[in-house]
């Protein structure tokens, strides 16, 4: 049985955005709620995407990292 990971594109934008706000993988752990190897997973492009999780990544990211609009800021354009 073969489940498709997270995408490269979507592990950079996760390592990307927690740069950008200073986390640390714990720090991005605790704020979403998960253990740190989930972060370690999901930035390896090893995780198996969890939409809830990339919800969670997104809120506190402030970037979507789902759709079309992949790496866009969220709450649309201005």
């Amino acid at each position: 049985l073969h489940h498709d990971t997270v995408g490269m594109d979507v592990s950079k934008l996760i390592q990307y955005g927690r740069n950008q706000k200073k986390l640390s993988q714990k720090d991005l752990a605790t704020k979403i709620n998960e253990k740190t190897q989930i972060v370690t997973e999901y930035e390896n492009g090893k995780a198996i995407p969890n939409q809830q999780v990339l919800a969670k990544m997104e809120r506190i990211l402030g970037i979507k990292l789902r759709g079309k609009d992949k790496g866009q800021p969220m709450g649309g354009p201005k």
